[in-house]
């Protein structure tokens, strides 16, 4: 009965080492944040000829995970009164603001209730022209890190 017991234990560790060593060849896959640059315009007024404000910055996060970070450069163009960017992503959203032609960086995180893929950033500007009719105009991109 002895017999039994040690070869059934001989045959466990052996299982064990190969089970050890086939782990060992595979290691874990870790998650890498990803950094994705992008850069936003819109255009307005008459044909969208007129240049409104851009966005350019990049966005660093893990996909699938509720955290996302940013940094943008917005500077308005020929935009009355201000030029805004808004980066959203999952359950997190953020805004930033510049006044007529000025150009300001702004950077933050994004902490979303739920993990995520990508953000959405978008550029809204406005304008009297033509004709003298307040008009605002938005362009999206969807930035996937």
């Amino acid at each position: 009965m002895s017999q039994v017991r040690s070869s059934r234990f001989v045959r466990l560790l052996a299982a064990g080492a190969t089970g050890a060593a086939a782990v060992a060849m595979f290691p874990a896959a870790s998650a890498q944040a990803g950094t994705a640059p992008f850069t936003v315009s819109v255009k307005g007024g008459y044909n969208s000829t007129q240049p409104l404000g851009t966005a350019t910055g990049s966005v660093t996060g893990v996909t699938g995970s509720t955290q996302a970070s940013y940094s943008v450069t917005l500077c308005g163009q020929s935009t009355y009164p201000s030029a805004s960017v808004t980066i959203q992503g999952g359950s997190a959203t953020a805004t930033h603001t510049v006044y007529y032609q000025n150009c300001e960086t702004f950077s933050g995180d994004l902490v979303s209730s739920y993990g995520f893929t990508n953000v959405q950033v978008t550029v809204s500007g406005a304008t009297f022209y033509p004709g003298n009719q307040y008009t605002t105009y938005s362009k999206t991109k969807t930035v996937y890190f």
